[in-house]
């Protein structure tokens, strides 16, 4: 179902490119079930999860709604990270023994895309891509690809699964605000080195934090677990500033026109993470919104 709309000359087929995340296994499942449901009925594809959040339980509260209501939306996850989202190993027998017990949470018979939720740099990428083919030749995951490796690694990792028939999918930080690399935690952003990756091996790429965790709804900064804002900087308040100036012009919202800015990149799956049916709402929104090629470089760059 997924195979060619995440090839770029197939996403025109698609509804919309959203990628459906948020606190599952954190919430009520109750919650969690409503918002999935009303994304599915506005034609999304894909939810996003990880066998680390959540303590280890999000995948089986996605697994929940995907028992009740099999077929209705693929689903991506991630492997790698411990409970505590530390980093682990790379070895072929982890990453199987997880990839089992993603399949047995998520009540699925094989999981649409998977990535590696980090790089294991001890590791050749060959191996790496082995262990990744490996997994769809047993008929456990359709799609592979990673997020937050370094640009030549995951340059490598193209070349090396193009030459076994597959092509990857990329997950980085991907939004109108370009966040503070010191203030990420490790993970990393789509910066021009990661862009010109994807550009040049043509990878999907899934850009979690599409909304800068919500810094285009707000009016200043704030601490996210216990860290400063890596969203709060004097070039992302002035694109902030913009996206209100737009978004009066155009009858919108900031974020809303901030995400729009997202779906005008080719290649491009925006993530978002809405607590409410409402806020999804106002995330799809943005697939209406048509900026001029001027708009959307003005929003970034302010000329």
């Amino acid at each position: 179902m997924l195979d060619g709309l995440l090839d770029q000359d197939g996403m025109e087929t698609a509804a919309h490119r959203f990628v459906l995340g948020g606190p599952f296994g954190a919430e009520p499942p109750a919650t969690s079930a409503e918002r999935l449901t009303h994304f599915a009925d506005a034609g999304g594809l894909l939810v996003e999860t990880s066998h680390s959040y959540a303590g280890g339980q999000a995948e089986a509260a996605v697994g929940a709604w995907l028992r009740a209501q099999p077929g209705r939306l693929g689903v991506v996850t991630e492997v790698g990270h411990d409970t505590t989202g530390a980093d682990l190993p790379l070895s072929r027998a982890t990453v199987h023994a997880h990839v089992r017990a993603a399949l047995a949470g998520l009540g699925v018979e094989a999981i649409d895309v998977l990535l590696y939720h980090c790089d294991d740099p001890a590791r050749p990428v060959a191996e790496l891509a082995d262990t990744l083919v490996s997994l769809v030749e047993a008929g456990h995951v359709r799609r592979v690809g990673v997020s937050n490796w370094r640009a030549p690694r995951l340059a490598e990792l193209a070349v090396e699964l193009a030459g076994r028939g597959h092509t990857p999918v990329a997950g980085y930080q991907f939004s109108l605000a370009e966040p503070d690399p010191a203030l990420l935690g490790g993970s990393l952003h789509a910066d021009a080195a990661v862009l010109d990756v994807v550009r040049a091996h043509r990878l999907p790429l899934f850009g979690w934090s599409s909304q800068a965790r919500g810094y285009f709804a707000r009016t200043g900064g704030r601490e996210l677990d216990g860290r400063p804002d890596p969203y709060d900087t004097e070039d992302n308040r002035a694109r902030r500033r913009r996206c209100r100036d737009l978004a009066e012009r155009l009858g919108s919202r900031p974020e809303t026109v901030a995400l729009a800015w997202t779906l005008h990149h080719p290649g491009i799956w925006p993530s978002i993470g809405p607590r409410t049916t409402g806020q999804t709402d106002c995330s799809l929104q943005a697939r209406r919104l048509t900026l001029t090629g001027d708009q959307v470089h003005w929003l970034r760059h302010g000329r």
